[in-house]
């Protein structure tokens, strides 16, 4: 039996608890960090074929932000122009890694 050439993809999953207790889990595509914050762009992980084939894989840009007791959570960037240049320099992260190509549906 021939030897796989490529590697085994192991996506990272961060789980999420939504404000009604709910567990959600996404797929880290990317992590940016200036000096004095960090930025993740995630996706909905989906486990099951179906939920594959049928997931609309939005990518989600959000801030990663910490409490008085060190931990971690992620919350939406309200800034525009902030939101707007993290995108762009994640989505270039994504497409460089992935070999993708960022559709932007409001162009």
């Amino acid at each position: 039996m021939p030897e796989l050439d490529k590697e085994m993809y192991e996506p990272d999953i961060i789980s999420v608890t939504d404000d009604d207790g709910n567990e959600i889990l996404f797929e880290l595509l990317e992590r940016y960090e200036t000096d004095e914050d960090v930025y993740v762009a995630v996706t909905r992980y989906y486990e099951t074929d179906e939920e594959i084939v049928e997931g609309d894989y939005e990518v989600i840009t959000l801030k990663v932000e910490s409490d008085d007791n060190g931990n971690e959570y992620l919350v939406e960037i309200e800034d525009e122009l902030e939101y707007e240049q993290i995108s762009d320099i994640l989505m270039g992260k994504i497409e460089e890694k992935y070999d993708v190509e960022y559709f932007d549906p409001e162009q």
